[in-house]
């Protein structure tokens, strides 16, 4: 399996960290940890795994680009960067021989994880402009057709780093700095402005806490209007995304056009060869 690279905040005994810090055979992982929590996450964790962070870099978005350029000094091919968080994992599967029934199966992280990267593995040969990857939040509302071309990615991200470590070292594609929320989303929206595309897996699904709902990670940031703050940068550098009817900001509710960047010809594509 490839790397984890996990920004973790005030998280030390997070279910999902200690499942990849005991798996066997083992994972290659890094927690981004600040300073400061040291140690409470060396009691736990071998630390070869945790990464410290300069003091001077403290908004998520410059904790992500710092794992970007960490993966690439790490000479890394494709990374798993993800939230800490993360709880169940399930598989949509389908009857042999009869695509009309199927059921949602739980199943360990470590097969979720290994089925998706063959998959995203023979997906990105078909086409070189898939560079990020990733999956169904929650187990409501599963679509029926197995991926989306262009969407939001969100907790957790496969990237293929090689792809475009090009951009990332110009300073073409990186996590912008001004934004303490949507940084992910911004970071997906610059991918497709290059010529880049995604691909999330809707038969794939996790669980985790809403973000900033759960103890820990951006929980302050959110309780501070982070989300909001977000949405409103967002809106700002990208206008014609964020549909105005549907936008509250108080509430910190919105949705983003994602169907200005669709590729159904692409998905009709690859549905047919997975």
């Amino acid at each position: 399996m490839f790397p984890f690279y996990i920004p973790s905040i005030y998280r030390p005994d997070s279910e999902f960290l200690i499942k990849i810090r005991d798996a066997k055979p083992s994972i290659k992982y890094y927690i981004i940890i600040a300073s400061h929590q040291l140690e409470d996450y060396a009691k736990l964790y071998p630390s070869k795994n945790l990464v410290i962070l300069p003091d001077t870099i403290i908004k998520i978005s410059e904790i992500r680009q710092f794992i970007l350029e960490l993966a690439i000094k790490n000479k890394e091919t494709k990374i798993w960067m993800s939230d800490d968080d993360l709880s169940k994992f399930f598989i949509k599967i389908f009857k042999k021989g009869d695509e009309n029934e199927s059921q949602v199966t739980e199943v360990t992280f470590k097969t979720f994880f290994q089925k998706a990267e063959k998959i995203f593995t023979k997906l990105s040969i078909l086409d070189t402009s898939l560079v990020q990857f990733g999956f169904k939040y929650s187990t409501f509302s599963i679509p029926v057709k197995p991926l989306t071309i262009n969407s939001n990615v969100g907790m957790i991200q496969f990237l293929d780093i090689e792809r475009i470590q090009k951009q990332i070292k110009k300073g073409e594609i990186a996590y912008d700095s001004s934004f303490v929320a949507l940084e992910d989303t911004d970071f997906t929206v610059q991918l497709f402005n290059h010529g880049f595309k995604n691909c999330v897996l809707n038969h794939y699904i996790f669980t985790a806490p809403r973000s900033g709902s759960g103890k820990g990670g951006l929980e302050t940031t959110y309780s501070e209007g982070g989300k909001q703050k977000g949405i409103d940068r967002f809106h700002k550098k990208y206008p014609n995304l964020i549909i105005l009817t549907i936008r509250n900001l108080e509430k910190g509710k919105y949705k983003i056009a994602w169907n200005k960047f669709k590729d159904l010809d692409l998905e009709k594509e690859l549905v047919a060869k997975i």
